[in-house]
């Protein structure tokens, strides 16, 4: 295999990785200060900060038709479910993960979550950010947000997951959504 196929798999490996958690934070952070906010625990108020304008920056992405158009049409993975919840489908944007240096910013996730809902629609999740495993980073985990990122062996990548549209009990920066089901989504979506 070249370097090039290599590459290539070794992207499209890592945008399969990359979840989108984007749920009800949004509106928890919209409506900080009044009485129905959802309350985000142990996030200190910085972070808070940078929770919204990360969910103004992928709002537009609410509508799975606006991301598809925006060129975020690569669906990279099944409909993710495990005993502890789930991810749903993850969709990146292969022209932006193209010739990027993968460096960590906080208003470009490298991939979009979405799970099927019954009438057949896409309800937009979170986000995922990701970045290579190398030997340089190997003993240093990337971290943003506070948070350091979770090495997956099986693709060779640093995961952090945030959910900025539907809230997670298990937390904004969990792996896996408890209220995250695949009920809906068909097989080869």
């Amino acid at each position: 295999m070249s370097n090039k196929q290599k590459h290539h798999q070794w992207k499209c490996g890592l945008a399969a990785a990359a979840v989108a958690l984007t749920g009800s934070l949004y509106g928890s952070l919209a409506s900080a200060g009044s009485e129905s906010a959802t309350p985000i625990y142990g996030v200190s108020a910085p972070v808070r900060e940078q929770l919204l304008q990360l969910s103004k920056a992928v709002q537009a992405f609410s509508s799975h038709d606006v991301a598809r158009a925006a060129g975020w049409s690569a669906t990279i993975s099944d409909c993710i479910v495990s005993p502890a919840g789930g991810m749903g489908f993850h969709v990146a944007n292969l022209d932006e993960l193209e010739g990027r240096p993968f460096e960590v910013s906080l208003l470009r996730p490298e991939v979009l979550m979405y799970v099927p809902m019954e009438d057949g629609s896409m309800e937009f999740l979170g986000v995922e950010y990701i970045v290579p495993y190398t030997p340089e980073n190997a003993s240093t985990p990337p971290q943003l947000l506070g948070q350091s990122f979770q090495y997956n062996p099986f693709l060779g990548i640093w995961a952090l997951h945030v959910w900025t549209e539907r809230h997670n009990p298990l937390g904004v920066f969990a792996s896996f959504n408890p209220s995250v089901s695949c009920e809906f989504a068909e097989s080869g979506e």
